[in-house]
């Protein structure tokens, strides 16, 4: 069969291959056939073509994960353009995206309805505004457009170089960006987590707990679990019960989680008594994950295979860590394979931009280059110029690579600390912050000193019932550490602010510390 090469034709497809299996069920009990799915995506580009959007046109989403928002994902199938927005974002950050974008059409859940206001009454111009349902009786706004429109008349258009989707970056170092992906891009992601990352089949049943406005929870992992036949149980977000309720009772196969959902599955008293059988691949992605998490996540779900992804949203798929690296790095000699994120994948080539390109173990900013990436941001030239140099993405990832082709993270390009003319990559801090038994979460960044330029500091949140004291921590971190990479101080905190993805946001935590002294937060 002829590989796809739209993404309204991997709807279609599955329409007319599987039309009455079900594509997508809601732990409410709401579900969706592939044909009632594609027939629905029909009827919202008609709608949308009758209020008026033209080809081009964005339709931005703002909701938890649900039914409609994939649907609305779908309508790249009249060329239009959607936009999905981070439901985490407060208003003025949500406007700043929204102003970007300028979409013509929002399509948002009610209970977003105030902060949407709020933003869009910061904005010059007023996109139309569509309700899904709440939950409560009668038809929404949203099922009263797709009543009136006629989807037969709703033909099949795009192109595999135009944009199918805008999605911004997590703003993890400052202002959003709107990477522009195309069909061919997100189709080659798609086909790459198929056969080489997750191994799917239509017999699979997969698990989405993470949010779809992240392009890790929508496009490597549902879009392909959806493509390749498979019935996808969606979470409208993550919560650790619901998590193990949903595996035992649809017998899941597959999930994708980061770090941080790991951590939280394997403190729940409820992980023992649940039964997890079925799953066969936990795919795990999106930040770095202390090594200490993941060999209490093997030893816990033993029978389970662990496979990790390194990518980004504008540089797609690049490297897998695959289950025969997590059984191979179980074997004495073979630990510091945990450490990695595997090798690059069919189709992408990948160099570190390093002054010793040809040294195993240089570290250097890691570049791709691959049909996955993005086409570029839109309406910053400066931006996309940055980023792309010489035919390479430059990524704005630290790594080494060793002699056997592993590729390792060292840290964010700009999470690097200089202090005292010493680099200091957070990551490794992390490391050994993780193995204290008394620490739950841990983040190291920078504030500004007037001796070393930058300090080293942390904010750790610790385990409950322990009552660890800032000066403990630094001298275990001592004992472990050369001097100049110990932070010298350390914030005990309740929290650690994070984005949509589950990644810490360092530069918050700078903000939040800028002017304070350690105590509890």
């Amino acid at each position: 069969m002829q590989a796809a090469t739209t993404i309204a034709e991997v709807f279609r497809r599955n329409a007319g291959v599987r039309p009455h299996k079900v594509a997508f069920a809601m732990a409410d009990g709401r579900q969706r056939t592939f044909a009632d799915l594609s027939a629905r995506v029909d009827r919202l580009v008609a709608a949308l073509r009758q209020a008026g959007l033209l080809a081009g046109d964005r339709v931005a989403v703002l909701a938890k994960n649900r039914i409609e928002t994939i649907e609305v994902y779908g309508v790249s199938a009249g060329g239009f353009i959607p936009v999905p927005l981070n439901w985490r974002l407060a208003p003025a950050e949500l406007a700043a995206v929204l102003d970007d974008s300028r979409p013509a059409a929002l399509l948002f859940e009610p209970g977003f309805t105030v902060p949407l206001e709020s933003a869009l009454s910061r904005l010059s111009f007023k996109p139309m505004c569509v309700a899904f349902s709440d939950g409560s009786d009668g038809a929404s706004d949203y099922e009263k457009l797709l009543a009136g429109a006629d989807g037969t008349q709703a033909p099949l258009v795009g192109d595999p170089n135009d944009v199918a989707c805008l999605l911004y970056t997590s703003g993890t170092t400052g202002r959003p960006k709107g990477a522009q992906l195309t069909h061919r891009g997100l189709l080659a992601n798609c086909r790459a987590a198929i056969d080489q990352v997750l191994h799917l089949t239509d017999q699979d049943v997969t698990l989405a707990p993470m949010p779809f406005f992240h392009v890790g929870g929508m496009w490597y992992h549902l879009f392909p679990s959806f493509a390749a036949g498979c019935t996808t149980i969606v979470l409208p977000e993550f919560e650790p019960g619901a998590v193990f309720q949903l595996i035992g009772k649809h017998r899941v196969t597959n999930m994708h989680v980061v770090p941080t959902m790991i951590h939280a599955l394997l403190e729940q008293p409820a992980l023992a008594q649940s039964d997890l059988s079925s799953l066969r691949l936990i795919f795990y992605a999106a930040s770095s994950i202390p090594v200490e998490l993941l060999r209490r996540a093997t030893q816990a779900l033993s029978h389970c295979g662990f496979v990790q992804g390194y990518g980004s949203t504008e540089g797609g798929m690049i490297s897998a860590l695959t289950e025969d690296d997590h059984r191979a790095a179980m074997q004495p000699g073979r630990e510091h394979l945990l450490l990695s994120c595997g090798k690059p994948i069919d189709g992408v080539e990948v160099s570190l931009d390093t002054a010793t390109p040809d040294v195993d173990g240089a570290i250097g900013e890691i570049r791709v280059r691959s049909d996955l990436t993005m086409a570029g941001y839109r309406q910053n030239d400066a931006a996309t110029r940055a980023a792309r140099k010489d035919g390479w993405l430059h990524t704005g990832d630290l790594g080494r690579c060793d002699e056997a082709g592993y590729l390792y993270i060292v840290d964010r390009k700009s999470d690097m600390i200089v202090t005292g003319g010493e680099n200091v990559y957070p990551r490794e801090v992390e490391d050994i912050l993780f193995d204290h038994p008394a620490i739950s979460e841990a983040a190291v960044f920078d504030l500004p000193d007037a001796r070393w330029v930058q300090k080293v500091v942390a904010a750790v949140v610790l385990r409950p019932g322990c009552n660890e004291s800032a000066d403990d921590i630094i001298a275990y971190l001592k004992a472990r550490l050369a001097s100049y990479k110990c932070p010298k101080q350390v914030f005990i905190a309740d929290t650690l602010p994070k984005s949509g993805a589950g990644k810490v946001l360092r530069r918050v935590l700078r903000e939040q510390y800028s002017d304070r002294t350690p105590h509890r937060s």
